[in-house]
């Protein structure tokens, strides 16, 4: 992955939420763009998850090797 690529998917329009698969197995997920950011060098990536917004996470952009969009859950009416 690229940081080109992900600020890309953070700058979609409409934007999707995404999740990024990390080297180590590990999942961030990002729900609004306004929750990341990619570092001018497009080395690193911020994100604060959206249930502790005070927390910020930093990603090496090599450790990321994909991005997976959040598909939309059904309500519990479309799931019955």
């Amino acid at each position: 992955m690229t940081g080109e690529q992900i600020r890309d998917s953070l700058r979609a329009v409409p934007f999707k939420p995404f999740r990024l698969h990390l080297a180590d197995q590990r999942i961030v997920e990002v729900f609004h763009p306004d929750f990341a950011m990619v570092s001018p060098s497009r080395r690193m990536v911020a994100v604060f998850p959206r249930d502790n917004p005070e927390v910020c996470r930093r990603i090496d952009v090599h450790l990321i090797v994909s991005i997976e969009d959040i598909e939309d859950q059904p309500s519990a009416s479309q799931a019955a």
